[in-house]
């Protein structure tokens, strides 16, 4: 009998061929979740085949790349006549309901981060050999090391931090002129970092994510690469805006701008000490940066008002950030590590997008026609191949993440977050994250939910109630209606969604779809043209093609074309911080990208007025 390994728990057993791997897994022990009884649809019951062969029957819900890394439906896979070693991974992090740490990159193919041999940083160490002083040679100790440090870098005048200059002497005595140097070029300049006895044995860089709702840090080694920590949190500037647009009308002086930037500096640096302290490394280790982030994050960790980038002509302050010192910008590392902001755009299009970028094939220069959505509050699309590239943005709202919705929550713990509803009664059955009780819904929820509603013929085209009695689950109150999904009981106020809910999310969707189809329109294509769609994001990951297919969010095209790739922008700061490489590519994409005002776009308005139906007001866009 083909013999099954159950990984990290080391748990080995023995099955006849043709179990399920889902039912292995429970004869094993090996705890699997299967909300959707198995039925393929909830994902919960991912893993991921590192030695052997099961025979999976994909049913749409896993993207060919994802196939292609071993990852596989457990209640839809079938142990055959060979010995197989699986790892079983958490689709749900209970706490905050994202991926586990390690599905960070999940979705995205791997042959584009940088491999051993090329990683390449902005700071590096290096072995000097400074001269000894000599009687009357008019040299001192400071003259020495930039002669040392000019030998390896010829024509670079020497930056030395006064914090160095006061130990260099006595270091320069210990060592016999023996030292170890952290630097980086910038012009004409070569600067200094840190000065240490020897080369360090692990040195340490870190990626940064700051997303307007959340915030994530990957800790990596910087001789390997291998992320070693990570950490996730929500953005502390939400307690002043969900969105991007009230957070710029809250920071409009001096005092709430560095408000701002001491909300979203205190959410980073915790999590540096919490992964330093996990990890037992010191946060004086920490020589390298990258981070990505939307235009008005990168000018909010800077401390500059962003008032500019919502008045006309829409103006940032700045697109190619210089590299400043970690001091300068506030994080709590080596303070004269240099920090790499990926370039913005537009004033909506930012670094996030054009580090998600390095994991799609538009890195690879291809000539296919692709499409890169960053799902979130607001909407980043790009357009284009090897030849073009159109980028633009829109106001999607927080619909997606819950916002705006009467019983809706972000992807956390208690979230209803898919759902089946009967064709006869209209009533639903939910699986939420964490399998507790349900306390809201989140934007995968309520997608899945209304495709259904709509579906079953529970709701019309504009989202409103069918009232005349035929199900039970829509209850009036006077003039308004509303769908309970989960029944009251005593303390328990249920939940529940309203028409007001609904039309929110029609509008999220609506801008979604129309700003895809104007960029397509500007160049006379449509949808069908398209190789890939790639759908980025946190949100993104969750998304049911079929569903927001339903809904008109998702063209209907193939599913085999949609393609997950989750937190791009942090993956894509992974690749730069490694690569000097992919740090120019990512410089080279963001010159190509043309910036496409949806507010000044001809058309743009139709589209949108257009797509504010379930799921347009053009079937035909969505038809079998």
């Amino acid at each position: 009998m083909p013999k099954i390994v159950f990984m990290p728990e080391h748990v080995e057993i023995s099955v006849q061929p043709g179990v399920l791997l889902s039912a292995a897994a429970q004869q094993a022990g090996v705890r699997v979740s299967l909300p959707c009884g198995g039925k393929g649809m909830c994902g919960k019951c991912l893993m991921r085949v590192y030695d052997g062969h099961v025979r999976f029957e994909n049913n749409g819900k896993l993207a060919p790349e994802l196939i292609k890394q071993g990852y596989v439906l457990a209640c839809r896979s079938t142990i055959e006549n060979e010995d197989v070693t699986v790892e079983t991974v958490s689709r749900l992090n209970e706490e905050k309901g994202s991926f586990s740490d390690a599905m960070s990159h999940l979705g995205i193919d791997e042959t584009l981060f940088p491999k051993a041999e090329e990683i390449d940083p902005i700071c590096q160490w290096r072995m000097l050999l400074v001269h000894p002083p000599e009687m009357l040679d008019g040299l001192g100790d400071y003259d020495r090391f930039c002669n040392a440090v000019q030998e390896q870098f010829p024509q670079h005048r020497v930056v030395l931090p006064l914090a160095l200059l006061r130990v260099l002497p006595q270091l320069l005595r210990e060592q016999e002129g023996n030292l170890a140097v952290c630097a980086y070029l910038t012009g004409d300049c070569v600067k200094i970092t840190d000065i240490r006895m020897q080369i360090p044995e692990n040195d340490y860089g870190v990626c940064i994510d700051i997303g307007t709702t959340t915030v994530a840090v990957q800790l990596a080694e910087m001789t390997t690469g291998r992320i070693i920590a990570a950490k996730t949190s929500y953005n502390a500037q939400i307690e002043r805006g969900l969105d991007v647009i009230s957070r710029i009308s809250y920071a409009k002086n001096q005092e709430r701008i560095a408000e701002m930037r001491e909300l979203v500096l205190s959410t980073i640096n915790q999590m540096l000490r919490e992964l330093a302290a996990e990890t037992g490394i010191a946060v004086q280790d920490i020589h390298n940066v990258s981070v990505a982030a939307n235009t008005t994050m990168t000018q909010m960790l800077l401390g500059i008002i962003p008032e500019y980038i919502r008045l006309e002509p829409y103006t940032p302050a700045v697109f190619a950030v210089p590299l400043y010192d970690a001091r300068t910008v506030g994080l709590e590392i080596c303070p004269e590590t240099p920090v790499y902001f990926a370039p913005n755009v537009g004033s909506y299009v930012g670094g996030d997008i054009t580090s998600g970028l390095l994991c799609t094939e538009f890195a690879q220069d291809a000539e296919d026609i692709d499409l890169f959505i960053d799902i979130g509050t607001n909407g980043e699309i790009v357009l284009g191949n090897c030849d073009f590239l159109l980028g633009c943005a829109c106001s999607a709202g927080p619909a997606f993440e819950g916002g705006g919705i009467e019983f809706g929550m972000r992807a956390s713990q208690g979230a209803i977050e898919t759902v089946e509803v009967d064709r006869e009664t209209g009533v639903a059955q939910y699986s939420t994250i964490g399998d507790v009780q349900a306390k809201g819904i989140c934007g995968s929820g309520l997608i899945s939910l209304v495709a259904q509603l709509y579906s079953c013929g529970v709701i019309d085209q504009r989202g409103k109630f069918d009232r005349s009695g035929k199900y039970s689950s829509v209850q009036l109150d006077g003039k308004r209606a509303v769908y309970v999904l989960v029944p009251p009981e005593g303390d328990y106020r249920g939940v529940y969604i309203t028409e007001m809910d609904i039309d929110n999310l029609i509008r999220a969707k609506a801008a979604i779809f129309s700003a895809c189809r104007t960029l397509l329109k500007s160049v006379e294509l449509d949808f069908d043209c398209l190789s890939h769609i790639y759908i980025a994001g946190g949100f993104g990951r969750y998304i049911d093609i079929e569903k927001a297919q339903m809904i008109g969010l998702l063209p209907k095209i193939d599913a085999e074309r949609f393609q997950f790739i989750g937190n791009s922008s942090l993956a894509g700061a992974h690749m730069t911080l490694l690569s000097s490489r992919h740090l120019q590519k990512e410089t080279e994409l963001a010159g190509k990208i043309t910036y496409l005002d949806l507010s000044t776009e001809p058309g743009y308005m139709d589209e949108y007025i257009s797509a504010m139906f379930i799921p347009h007001t053009d079937t035909a866009l969505f038809a079998d």
